[in-house]
């Protein structure tokens, strides 16, 4: 029975995500068709930027889908109602505050990416705030296990995005224009998610919730996203620092043909997404009522692998044909860095298997594995960076290092 749930889940996060990932593939592909690759390089180095700052929000999504998990596992409703509206307060107010900061910095920010316009920094302060608010309705959800309400507001946000940002970039307004349209579904999404969230966020609408039942564990809950804050920027930083370094590093137009490639080795490392969404829940409501969650991790690491083997030869095999179809014309410059791309992302993705693993069992030691393994893949590109290929494969060695040392890492707690 769970294991029938558990593959239905699963086959509803990838079949959202699939139809989520193709709009925001169609949104990808329109950008890089539209806009010109100096434009595209500045859109690409901003998306990055935004989710590096970003980052707060990553953990708190995996804070409160632990959390909810662990008060739905024990039928904790009112525990549930008191952390939704607490925690939602605190990010908003942080959101404010992270956004009056990209303000007062925005043309120093400008200036390092070497981008003229320092409107563009404003927007991406705006996206940063919804961008924080996001992840915790999210989270709420992926911790309810509500997956159907998940997958059908990531594929409203991806189809929205794609759509406006068709008509805004048609306009005329060009990297702003792209920048608009992510904020508009962004916002809408956001406005979505609380409906099926309401019962919870407003608890005296429904009589199941005990709204006696609402003391917090805010020590346990601080612990736990202290290495959550520390494990997940550093995966982020880890497979998108190199873009950011990229733009700093290299000219506009080398700078532009490492976006192209990237996109084929982003679509590698979030194929898989909808195994860790519906792992995760999963593992920590199993983990809080004691039962054992190994089989789910090694499940997990199997489906993620043969999708991210079967993706990453197609793309070996044939270059040309998805450069054609990502950005309507085959960029020599672009076609050796393929393999390298698809190499490291299939071994980040599973890297990510593990990451979310550690932290739905609450053991966070091994997590420091992707901090120190972010702080060297920087060192070693701010000093090794004559070429693209040499950025390249520091992210292969980074990957497939951390993959080896989470496998030694399971088997040592195994044996223990």
């Amino acid at each position: 029975m769970e294991k029938n749930r558990f593959i239905k889940n699963a086959g509803i996060m990838f079949f959202a995500g699939i139809l989520a990932n193709a709009f925001n593939l169609f949104f990808q592909l329109f950008m890089v068709r539209a806009l010109s690759p100096v434009d595209f390089g500045v859109l690409n180095a901003l998306l990055s930027l935004t989710i590096v700052i970003s980052m707060p929000a990553g953990p708190m999504q995996a804070v409160v889908t632990k959390f909810i998990a662990a008060y739905k596992a024990h039928n904790h409703l009112g525990k549930i109602h008191a952390f939704l509206v607490l925690f939602f307060k605190k990010i908003f107010i942080l959101g404010i505050l992270f956004f009056l900061i990209i303000l007062i910095f925005k043309t120093k920010i400008a200036g390092f990416f070497k981008i003229e316009n320092s409107s563009l920094v404003i927007m991406l302060g705006i996206m940063m705030f919804f961008s924080a608010l996001q992840p915790f309705n999210l989270g709420a959800l992926q911790g309810l296990q509500k997956f159907k309400s998940l997958g059908i507001i990531s594929i409203i946000n991806s189809v929205l995005r794609f759509l406006l940002g068709v008509v805004m970039v048609y306009a005329g307004f060009r990297v702003f224009g792209a920048l608009g349209a992510i904020i508009s579904s962004g916002v809408i999404a956001l406005i979505i998610s609380f409906i099926p969230l309401r019962t919870y966020f407003f608890a005296r609408y429904n009589k199941k919730i005990d709204l006696q039942e609402k003391e917090l564990d805010l020590t346990a809950i601080y612990k736990y996203f202290l290495p959550a804050f520390i494990a997940l920027p550093s995966f982020g930083l880890l497979t998108n620092m190199d873009i950011i370094l990229v733009k700093h590093f290299f000219s506009p137009v080398e700078a532009g043909f490492y976006s192209v490639a990237q996109m084929i080795g982003k679509i590698i490392l979030f194929l898989p997404g909808a195994v860790t969404i519906v792992m995760f829940p999963k593992v920590a409501e199993n983990h809080t009522k004691n039962e054992e969650t190994a089989h789910i991790l090694k499940k997990c690491l199997l489906v993620v692998g043969l999708l991210c083997f079967c993706a990453s030869v197609f793309c070996v095999i044939m270059p040309k044909f998805m450069l054609k179809m990502l950005s309507g014309a085959v960029h020599p410059e672009c076609i050796p860095l393929i393999m390298p791309f698809a190499f490291s992302m299939t071994f980040f993705a599973l890297d990510s298997v593990f990451l979310y693993y550690h932290l739905s069992v609450h053991n966070l030691k091994p997590i420091f594995i992707f901090l120190f393994a972010m702080l060297a893949q920087g060192l070693l590109i701010i000093l090794f960076h004559n070429s693209l290929l040499q950025i390249l494969y520091i992210l292969m060695l980074c990957a497939v290092s951390i993959f080896f040392l989470n496998v030694f890492n399971i088997k040592r707690a195994v044996k223990a």
